[in-house]
């Protein structure tokens, strides 16, 4: 089993959502993030005043999917959130040792 981590853009979750669900990903956990990397952040004028945003809302999606899906779903992603534009995202895979289903004890690949 492997743990997809990727930070996208806000405006392409739904996007993304929807791709992975045409390839058969069931679930996934999401998260409103901050951070910086190489857009490391703006300026924008607020009440006439101008200030530095030095972190950049983005969003994280957790997603735990069998061994032998992980390279389409990793591609899906990559594929969908690219704008071609700095900060489109990165995306991390781990593996996982085990995973259970809370509600019915199911274990590993049968909890996913």
């Amino acid at each position: 089993m492997k743990l997809i981590i990727a930070t996208i853009k806000p405006f392409k979750l739904e996007e993304v959502r929807e791709a992975l669900t045409a390839i058969g990903v069931r679930g996934m956990m999401v998260t409103e993030i901050k951070g910086f990397g190489s857009q490391s952040g703006h300026t924008e004028i607020y009440r006439g005043a101008e200030y530095a945003v030095n972190f950049v809302p983005k969003i994280k999606l957790e997603i735990a999917v069998a061994a032998s899906m992980a390279d389409q779903v990793i591609e899906t992603i990559a594929k969908t959130a690219k704008t071609g534009k700095i900060g489109d995202g990165k995306i991390f895979v781990l593996d996982v040792g085990q995973a259970i289903r809370v509600r019915t004890g199911e274990t590993d690949a049968d909890a996913l």
